[in-house]
């Protein structure tokens, strides 16, 4: 008993032994600040009144109208929906890269595309490309020439000019 007496009187003197006045400062700042009483909160910001936009149906499209890429027609531009889909079809033109060229002499200039997974594809002037049912229409050293079908706000059909430049491996365009 003496012996735990003993212990538990020399670990309070070690304890209190411990304690410093390396806070003394916060604990003087804490003091004061919460002397006054009164917290200082800044005023709210002022909250922008935004004008409200009411949707008159003349001339806007509806937003909520599905849109079908069936032919419509009317005539002009329509994609050919009914034809088997090439395979760079499936991905959009920003996922595809242009990595090269294959030059043959006699033969024009074809291009190597590289897709998402790592499959490499080689294509010629007219094949199809892209998910807006584009087509090749020119292939140099530095790049292809695309022409796409999108259907616009009021669905009719136009083209649309794209560009593929060549890229460097490990680099995107």
């Amino acid at each position: 008993m003496r012996s735990y007496l003993i212990a538990s009187c020399s670990l309070t003197l070690l304890l209190a032994g411990c304690g410093n006045s390396e806070f003394d400062d916060l604990r003087a700042w804490m003091d004061s600040v919460g002397k006054d009483g009164a917290s200082k909160i800044e005023p709210l910001p002022q909250v922008k009144q935004v004008e409200a936009f009411e949707y008159q149906q003349g001339t806007l499209s509806d937003p909520f109208m599905a849109r079908s890429l069936r032919p419509t027609g009317k005539g002009g531009l329509q994609p050919d929906v009914g034809r088997p889909k090439q395979p760079l079809e499936k991905f959009p033109l920003d996922a595809l890269r242009m990595v090269g060229t294959i030059a043959r002499p006699g033969k024009p200039l074809r291009a190597i595309i590289k897709v998402p997974k790592g499959t490499l594809h080689t294509v010629q002037v007219g094949n199809r490309i892209g998910q807006n049912f584009g087509t090749i229409l020119k292939i140099s050293e530095d790049g292809l020439q695309i022409k796409e079908l999108i259907q616009d706000d009021s669905g009719e059909w136009t083209e649309s000019k794209a560009n593929m430049t060549l890229t460097e491996e490990g680099t995107k365009q």
